[in-house]
């Protein structure tokens, strides 16, 4: 006691003494009192100032001393850039929280102290608690906070398990383990050395999985927990909680056997108003009521009405209504939270006008195209209060600076939602008949014949035994039984295995009768750090090395693979530079392939998708014939289906489809495909029992300049046969005539020369859309880009799940299509030559309008916000999971008076362009 420097330090020995010192040695405690007072005095003291040292900015470290509480600590300080404060504050809200149910000064709230003051707890700290501390409470705090103690599944009961590996060596092991050790950490460390990794397919591994889920019966295909008694789209967001509390609430919140109504107090009182916890209410946002484009309809609010390229996610009468509700108990001179009271002026005197767009903004909740956050800017907020505040009721020591650091982000360059936009009307007077969200109204939940129905916007594809409707309902299945976000019928999804282990995810398969079935234990996600040039980066977090994307990826770095001009390179790497990956030249000898792509050169496959010569055919794709070694079974066709797969380490990519061949065809099974006589037929085999010829898969187009024998150059530098085949393959045209170039790269000085011989066509609007070049392409279009990183490893990992032969891009740009909400655009995409996906969403009108161009590149915008935020709209879905980051870039949008002067500024750098051309051709010759 003597050698601790603390208050705080001292008081922890005040058990012992108690315990070992009679209350007779009178001297002595009069000595002790005299000397260290300190130690009878209450604890006044926010303990989370102990960490304060940890902190590496000085502004933040300041800020921290100055604090009392982890959310102003949180509203300061940028967690991503302080992982030891951040780590030092949660380990002591754990500590409050468990250890307050000891009694001060005994041995068990020391040995609780201990456990959370110690950075790495030990086993044996679990077994002090286990001994000195008989509240069961505090033994299951601990073990659920910290994992340090006994499990509470026996080891012997899985001992049966054991028997199912294949190898005696392993058998061995797991049973002389399960017999010998208790620690989780020893069991599977010893496992590990002895029976190797942890897979999924392996019985063993499997049966543990199964028993530590509490769901282990004797049938061994049988999923892991049952995915009922779970809300899984919500439970996927409680992993973004910065603090630990928020995650524990949210995880009882959403497992409907331990949630109740002071759960929901409790979740509002301590995460719902904090900024910190933006990434974890903006996913459960993002699952209840997700953003959608446009509204109307509002009286109250009707300022926020005719917005059709905005994002809102409660446009509705119930919010109209309670945004004027709120006005009127504002009113009273009093804001109620469930934190604090914030007492005003009358503020029908005093900024009445933007009181008013305050209660409709917290009502209707307009969404940061961006990020999708709902937060208020910080400047308004602290506009509006510095005005309007009553300070003469204020507590002492608040300020409107100070409430708005816990109301708002604490940056005011943080993404927010200004007020400025809704105080006064929108330009769009009239009504916007030109968009359509026909989903918008969830027609489908209205729906008395379709149970769980899930809208899907109908893009002009009726025909087939449908009434032709702007949208069609199909049955979904609920992410468990408290859960309101629905998936169609057969996809396969991705939930948390137990609210336990939010890193461990079972997939299920959303079956017929609209429950989810088949569940599989899938591989666990680990949330560990990337060590990148020396600064360590959070899982799951975005960055930029040099030009590329990149992100952290459970201690993997993943970025694209684009060719960067940096300021280190010397003259003769600048001379060598090319712009393509490593490299590479801009001479084009396409070659096609493993995973059913065309690369411009063998040299760009081998750099991108680390292909040998055995995975490479010279030509392109569209020239070989997968039918030719006649793959299929004895009563079946083969028919080619060319498909561009994700990873093929673990899985073939098959470019044909096994047909029956018989005149009795399916008609009630729907797969349209259009002959080359610009006729539909409802499948494959109707077109063949009628002697046709397949011209593209889809219905007749009549959209698209269909003439057969007019070859097109797609984006993604595929040649295909029509323009209607190149939109059937979701691939928009680079211009006409087979691919002949590389195509330019969007690096830091593009390289143009690769495109001179390019006769590229008009721009679609070209009066009001200055378009963009996407990668690897010729000629620009206008459309909304959308760059996609994707883990390679979670690719493989979905095959292994699923059972398929390969993860496509079509089944990809499917997922993604349903998120656009606007009938008007449609979804494209291809795999880039620099190792991401590009998604293009586009006006598919002959003649679009400045509304239309500008909604298409909201919905891009919208794709890349879902991605970035991992939210369960796209993570849930088991084929979509691995998308980790996107950068969306949008094209210029015109309006009419700006339109003549961009057009002579177009011809002009027109010029330019061809000058240059023809200046790299010379020094190209020269040396």
């Amino acid at each position: 006691m003597v050698l601790e420097s603390t208050t705080a330090g001292r008081r922890k020995h005040m058990g012992t003494l108690l315990n070992a010192c009679p209350s007779t040695l009178n001297s002595f405690w009069r000595c002790l009192n005299n000397s260290a007072s300190d130690i009878w005095q209450q604890d006044t003291e926010w303990p989370g100032h102990w960490c304060c040292p940890n902190a590496i900015s000085g502004h933040c470290r300041v800020a921290c001393s100055q604090a009392h509480s982890f959310s102003e600590v949180a509203a300061a300080c940028t967690h991503s850039e302080e992982g030891d404060l951040f780590g030092c504050l949660d380990r002591y809200e754990r500590r409050e929280s468990c250890c307050s149910l000891a009694h001060e000064g005994t041995q068990c709230r020391n040995k609780c102290e201990d456990v959370f003051d110690s950075p790495l707890p030990t086993d044996n700290m679990g077994l002090d608690i286990e001994i000195y501390c008989s509240d069961e409470r505090i033994k299951q705090c601990v073990y659920n906070y910290t994992n340090i103690m006994a499990p509470r599944h026996n080891p012997r009961d899985s001992l049966h398990c054991c028997e199912r590996s294949t190898r005696p060596r392993c058998r061995e092991v797991c049973r002389r383990t399960l017999t010998n050790l208790t620690s989780e950490g020893a069991i599977m460390n010893a496992l590990e050395e002895g029976c190797d990794q942890p897979v999924p397919n392996d019985a063993m591994w499997r049966c543990f999985l199964l028993v530590s889920a509490g769901n282990e019966i004797s049938h061994p295909e049988i999923g892991p927990t049952n995915p009922g008694a779970l809300d899984g789209a919500n439970l996927q967001c409680c992993l973004r909680a910065i603090s630990s509390r928020c995650r524990d609430i949210c995880v009882k919140l959403y497992t409907p056997s331990l949630s109740n109504r002071d759960t929901w107090n409790e979740f509002d009182e301590h995460c719902r108003y904090q900024p910190a916890e933006e990434a974890l209410l903006t996913c459960l946002a993002d699952v209840e009521e997700p953003c959608k484009a446009g509204c109307s309809g509002l009286d109250y609010c009707a300022h926020f009405n005719n917005r059709p390229t905005d994002l809102f996610r409660s446009c509705s009468i119930r919010s109209d209504e309670g945004a004027a509700y709120d006005m009127q108990l504002w009113s009273e001179g009093l804001i109620r939270m469930p934190f604090m009271n914030i007492p005003v002026l009358n503020i029908a005197e005093c900024e009445s006008d933007m009181w008013k767009t305050i209660a409709c903004t917290l009502q209707v909740k307009p969404c940061h195209r961006k990020t999708h956050t709902n937060m208020i800017c910080k400047s308004d907020c602290i506009h509006i209060l510095s005005k309007c505040i009553d300070h003469t009721r204020l507590a002492k020591g608040v300020d409107p600076v100070g409430l708005c650091n816990i109301l708002s982000p604490f940056d005011d360059n943080a993404p927010c939602v200004s007020l400025n936009p809704f105080l006064d009307p929108s330009q769009h007077h009239a009504s916007y008949l030109d968009i359509t969200t026909p989903c918008q109204s969830d027609p489908c939940n209205n729906d008395t014949e379709v149970a769980n129905g899930v809208c899907s916007v109908n893009r002009k594809m009726c025909g087939h035994r449908e009434v032709c409707q702007h949208h069609t309902c199909n049955r979904g299945c609920r992410l468990g039984e408290a859960s309101s976000f629905l998936v169609p019928i057969g996809s396969y999804v991705r939930l948390p295995d137990s609210g336990e282990n939010l890193d461990c995810y079972q997939s299920c398969v959303c079956g017929p009768t609209g429950q989810l079935e088949h569940c599989q234990p899938l591989q666990c996600e680990r949330s560990e750090m990337c060590l990148i040039s020396g600064q360590m980066k959070e899982h799951a977090s975005h960055f930029h090395i040099d030009c590329n994307l990149c992100v952290c990826f459970g201690g993997n770095e993943i970025c694209s693979k684009r060719q960067c001009l940096t300021s280190e390179m010397t003259s003769e790497e600048r001379r060598r530079y090319t712009g393509l990956p490593c490299d590479c030249t801009d001479q084009f000898v396409p070659v096609c392939a493993k995973n059913g792509k065309t690369y411009p050169s063998a040299c760009i496959a081998k750099c991108v998708g680390n292909f040998n010569d055995e995975q490479l055919e010279i030509g392109t794709c569209a020239l070989n014939s997968p039918c030719q070694s006649n793959p299929c079974n004895l009563g079946y066709r083969c028919v080619p289906k060319r498909r561009v797969c994700l990873s093929v380490n673990f899985a073939d990519c098959p470019q044909y489809d096994c047909i029956i061949t018989t005149d009795d065809c399916d008609l009630d099974t729907y797969a349209p495909v259009c002959d080359t006589n610009h006729r539909t037929h409802p499948n494959m085999c109707t077109l063949h029992s009628l002697g046709g010829e397949l011209a593209y898969r889809g219905r007749c187009q009549m959209d698209c300049h269909s003439s057969i024998s007019q070859q097109v150059c797609g984006h993604n530098g595929e040649t295909y046969s029509s323009e209607c085949e190149a939109w059937s393959d979701r691939t928009t045209v680079d211009y006409y005539g087979p691919c002949q170039a590389v195509g330019t790269l969007t690096g830091e000085e593009d390289i143009e020369i690769q495109c001179t011989t390019v006769d590229c066509p008009e721009v679609t609007a070209p009066d009001i859309c200055v378009a963009v070049t996407p990668p690897g392409s010729c000629c620009p279009i206008c459309a909304g880009q959308v760059r996609i990183l994707f883990s390679e490893g979670e690719v493989d990992r979905v095959v292994t799940a699923s059972g398929s032969r390969g993860l496509s891009l079509d089944s990809i740009l499917d997922g993604l299509r349903r998120e656009v909400a606007v009938a008007e655009c449609d979804l494209f995409g291809y795999l880039s030559i620099e190792g991401d996906i590009i998604v293009l969403i586009k006006p598919i009108v002959m003649n679009p309008t400045i509304i239309q161009i500008k909604a298409c590149n909201t919905e891009a915008e919208k794709i890349e916000a879902l991605i970035n935020n991992r939210s369960p709209v796209i993570s849930a879905y088991l084929h979509l999971s691995p998308l980790l980051a996107a950068a969306s870039r949008n094209p210029q949008v015109l309006e009419p008076n700006s339109a003549r002067s961009v057009h002579q500024l177009s011809t002009f750098c027109s010029l330019i362009i061809v000058l240059r051309t023809i200046h790299e051709l010379l020094y190209r010759v020269l040396r």
